[in-house]
This record gives C-alpha cells, structure tokens and sequence, in this order.
C-alpha cells in the first residue's frame, strides 16, 4: 500500500527526491545461508514493524545461490524509488538516510565468500561510486562504522581486498 501511496504517475516520489543525497555505501552479510527479497522483507517486518517503508531494509541484494543467483543483484521498492534505509542503527541515521545498504546473502563469520558474488560486489560497489560521487573513504563494512554493535559483513569478509579493490 505504501509503496502505491509513493508512486506519482509513474514516476516515484524518491526519483524526485534528492537522488543526488547519497554519499555512503555500508556492506552487510545476511548472517544466513538463504536468502531473497521476499525473505528478508519478511524479516524486516517482524525485527522492525516500525519502519514506515515496506521493504527490506537494504537497497540492494547479492544472491549466494541460495534463493537468488550466485552473484544475482536483486532490488525492490527501497532501492527502485532511492528512499531511505534503515540497515544501521540509530547511531549512524545519517548512513541510513544518505548511505545505500547492499547486503550479501550468507554468513560471513563462518566461512569465506564465493568468489563469484565478491566481484559482483565489487562492481556493484564501483558502478554505484561513480554513480553518485561516493568516495572510497566513504565505503564500509556495518560494523567498521564508529558505534555500531556488530561483526557485519563477518569475520570473513576480505575487508582489506574489497576496500583495494574499489580503490
């Protein structure tokens, strides 16, 4: 319903709202081994039944091969319309409300991730740098941001590489 209540015409009220607002890029793991937009929107519901916007609270979506593709980057309505995120805390609203969530499906405190889903990060990453004038200082992992509680994107994930990588 809210996402009807968003929509102008055709155009949404994020594609006319400060599209040009972003200037972070957080990294997420999904901390489970399934994972897909209908999934994780179930998810959200029920840890966070406050938040205003029906959707998952990550603006992008990269499949292990378990629910999505191996590397298959998925969206829904948070992403398509450019509206806020909620994938932080309250400590950081300014990375939810100008920082873009992409969250890798899997638990990257238990093992490595596939090579095959890290470079779609990667270029998923770069494509959004360019995009919007992100600078790499200004990607991170969720729990490398000061004041966050979490080992996010996992223990695992190749944080030294990735931050190389998109350099």
């Amino acid at each position: 319903m809210l996402k009807s209540m968003l929509l102008v015409g055709s155009v949404g009220i994020g594609s006319l709202y400060w599209q040009q607002r972003w200037r972070y890029i957080v990294i997420h793991h999904s901390a489970g081994a399934f994972g897909d937009i209908a999934f994780l929107q179930e998810v959200h519901r029920q840890r966070q039944a406050q938040d205003p916007i029906d959707a998952i609270p990550y603006h992008y979506v990269n499949g292990n091969g378990n629910g999505l593709g191996m590397g298959e980057i998925a969206n829904d309505s948070r992403g398509e319309l450019h509206i806020w995120g909620a994938h932080v805390s309250g400590n950081n609203t300014d990375r939810n409300f100008r920082g873009i969530g992409i969250c890798l499906i899997g638990n990257y405190d238990v093992t490595t991730v596939p090579e095959p889903q890290y470079l779609a990060l990667v270029g998923l990453t770069r494509t959004l740098m360019s995009r919007y004038a992100i600078l790499p200082g200004n990607v991170a992992g969720h729990g490398r941001i000061a004041g966050e509680a979490t080992r996010c994107p996992g223990k695992f994930f190749p944080m030294q590489r990735f931050m190389r990588d998109i350099s």
